[in-house]
């Protein structure tokens, strides 16, 4: 599968686009390899070498597996040199959750290089450490929380390759003058990116939870806050707060109520024993594992 080609069609207009179900539809579907190991999330029934297979089975995704796996980010003291060295030293679901992402960023390919999208990823890597470092402190399972993660702004990432001048003149006014990027987006667009997620999860057979975190992660959360939905709704908000949100606003005082506070309070005594919510700690954390996973 080729790379996604950014859409210029609209890139100068400023009338509502109409067709949107259709536009997303036109996208390029996900590369193979990672439909098929979001398939394969959360079962435990799964073949490791049949992973590793198919993992290895594309030269690209391979190499760059395995040089995040040999990254500062793990810290792991013997190199590793194959993907069944990955899955034996990083266990089954942080492997898949890595090739998912290198696939993800695979399949952006040259439209990284425009200013809204690379702001769009590098809020999703964040999010997604960030939800590992949620789960982490819940002991929830941190690699599929961080697969939540990376995808669940896709719906954002459809809107730009869309109309990529469109979205960046939407992120320019949320700056500007802080109405919400959610907001904007129906003005712009007609839908926001949680709508074009859940369209874009339907017709690229995504499973159903993870369309329901596209849909949701924004909405007032009504499940347990340590659900995969949960650990993403309060890591998109901290990524926010942390300085990794899409629209380029310069750091103020921390929003209340600041999430990864209201977070902490609802862990149980023996969890916040394990956790330091210092802000400036955390977020020199999660850059760093955000400059891993791009670099």
């Amino acid at each position: 599968m080729p790379p996604i080609e950014i859409d210029q069609r609209l890139s100068g207009s400023n009338t509502l686009i109409t067709d949107v179900p259709q536009m997303l539809q036109n996208l390029p579907a996900l590369p193979t390899v990672s439909t098929r190991l979001l398939a394969m999330m959360g079962r435990p029934d799964l073949d490791l070498k049949a992973v590793g297979t198919l993992i290895s089975s594309d030269g690209v995704l391979t190499a760059e597996v395995l040089r995040i796996a040999n990254s500062s980010m793990f810290g792991l003291r013997s190199e590793v040199r194959s993907v069944l060295q990955a899955i034996a030293f990083l266990g089954l679901e942080r492997t898949k959750a890595l090739a998912c992402t290198v696939a993800i960023k695979n399949y952006l390919g040259n439209a990284l290089q425009i200013p809204a999208l690379q702001r769009a990823w590098r809020h999703s890597l964040a999010v997604a450490v960030l939800a590992d470092e949620l789960a982490n402190w819940t002991q929830a399972d941190g690699a599929e929380a961080y697969t939540a993660g990376i995808l669940h702004d896709l719906g954002a990432l459809g809107l730009i390759a869309m109309s990529p001048a469109r979205y960046l003149t939407l992120l320019d006014e949320a700056a500007s003058t802080g109405i919400p990027v959610i907001e904007l987006e129906r003005t712009y667009y007609g839908v926001d990116h949680c709508e074009a997620g859940g369209f874009l999860a339907g017709v690229w057979n995504l499973p159903a939870f993870m369309g329901e975190i596209m849909r949701l992660h924004h909405a007032p959360l009504t499940q347990a806050p340590f659900t995969l939905l949960g650990l993403t709704h309060y890591a998109s908000r901290g990524a926010d707060l942390l300085g990794f949100a899409v629209a380029n606003r310069p750091l103020t005082d921390p929003p209340s109520p600041n999430a990864l506070e209201e977070f902490h309070e609802q862990l149980a005594p023996r969890q916040k024993e394990r956790v330091n919510l210092n802000m400036a700690d955390l977020q020199l954390l999660i850059a760093t594992r955000v400059n891993a996973m791009e670099s």
